[in-house]
């Protein structure tokens, strides 16, 4: 294979609102992103017009806006042009949009896409015991990130210069709320149909990430048992007790838990045996639930089979079941959860670590056994 452009630069902003997974390295903790939709407008004053038009919006698992502008090798406009371009539409986006018309413009975007509005939004945030109180949920904090300024300004290109690199690292360690970034995609293509996209991730420095470490209203995101503590205020001593005793066990397997920069949650990275990783374990301080993140298991070689992750939704269904627990959503693709509080029981318990445990292993399996989706 040899490396070369997109042909257009609408095909190249078309495979990635097919394929935000493209994104993943830019899309926050959960590694998750959804499409709000291509080409939206960008008023200069409140109630006006779109003024410009920003390629794609996304937001990720946290609610965070995902400001992303695709740019081919052969632009010619100056990398100060293209940065000031992304600087004026964060500047009045954030300043201007008004939730209603992100949801109206979400909405349009899946009706367009043959998909359901509600159910995509409810698999991508894991539906609950109340889910339409979920997705309100989801679009305060979509709003309340936005009026904070708490948004990624995400640069997409073929090949990133070295100029636009610098600007970009120097931006993402000066700002404390915005994230600055850049994912260079590596186009490889045979003469066939057949094509590779190697993703690399820019400005996600050293120096930006202590810059960052706070939290939104700007105070210190804390430790995992400072968010624990918090978390028992909100739902008891239980759910703090059931946290610990799950971090607890991963431990004694040999995985840590880390602390989402967003202070809302904490997940455990499971490395595969081909030196990638996968997310596929939350703590969720917001809600003291546990989660199953069954779209970050897609990516490994056992769980990219459709057959296995549908047995997976079984298997979870099955132990916790069985444990007397009340898993929030069923999706093969989604984010199935449980109150922490409920793990203090050891008929609980058992059943987690059996279903935790088989993710576990299954990660780390290099042989997929089952039928491929689609064959």
């Amino acid at each position: 294979m040899t490396r070369s452009g997109f042909d257009t630069e609408d095909l190249f902003q078309a495979l990635l609102s097919r394929h935000p997974g493209l994104l993943k390295k830019a899309a926050g903790a959960g590694g998750r992103l959804l499409l709000i939709t291509r080409e939206l407008g960008i008023p200069e004053e409140m109630g006006g017009y779109g003024r410009w038009s920003l390629d794609h919006l996304f937001v990720d698992s946290e609610g965070v806006p995902v400001f992303v502008e695709v740019k081919r090798a052969t632009d010619t406009r100056t990398r100060r042009e293209v940065v000031a371009q992304m600087l004026d539409y964060a500047a009045n986006g954030i300043a201007f949009w008004q939730i209603g018309g992100l949801i109206s413009a979400y909405q349009s975007s899946a009706n367009e896409e043959g998909k359901n509005p509600d159910e995509e939004l409810l698999s991508f945030i894991g539906a609950t015991v109340e889910p339409e109180g979920a997705v309100e949920t989801f679009w305060k904090r979509v709003e309340t990130n936005l009026r904070a300024g708490r948004v990624r300004l995400l640069f997409v290109a073929d090949k990133i210069p070295k100029e636009l690199a610098r600007i970009v690292e120097f931006l993402n360690e000066q700002m404390r709320s915005a994230e600055v970034l850049a994912i260079e995609l590596e186009h490889y293509n045979d003469g066939s149909e057949v094509r590779m996209i190697v993703p690399r991730l820019i400005g996600a420095t050293e120096r930006a990430e202590t810059a960052k470490a706070a939290a939104p209203d700007g105070k210190p995101v804390g430790s995992i048992e400072d968010n624990l503590t918090e978390m028992a205020r909100n739902f008891g001593d239980d759910a703090k007790a059931g946290a610990k005793k799950a971090i607890a066990w991963f431990e004694a397997q040999g995985f840590e838990f880390t602390q989402a920069r967003s202070g809302s949650s904490a997940c455990v990275m499971i490395p595969r045996t081909d030196g990638k990783e996968c997310w596929p374990f939350f703590i969720r301080y917001n809600t003291g639930r546990f989660e199953f993140a069954l779209q970050n298991t897609r990516m490994t070689p056992f769980y990219s089979l459709f057959d296995n992750r549908r047995a997976l939704v079984d298997r979870i269904a099955h132990c916790l079941r069985a444990a007397n627990l009340a898993v929030s959503s069923k999706a093969p693709d989604g984010w199935p959860s449980f109150a922490l509080a409920d793990l203090v029981r050891r008929e609980n318990w058992d059943g987690f670590v059996e279903i935790a445990s088989e993710i576990i292993e299954h990660v780390q399996d290099r042989s997929p056994k089952l039928t491929p989706e689609g064959q």
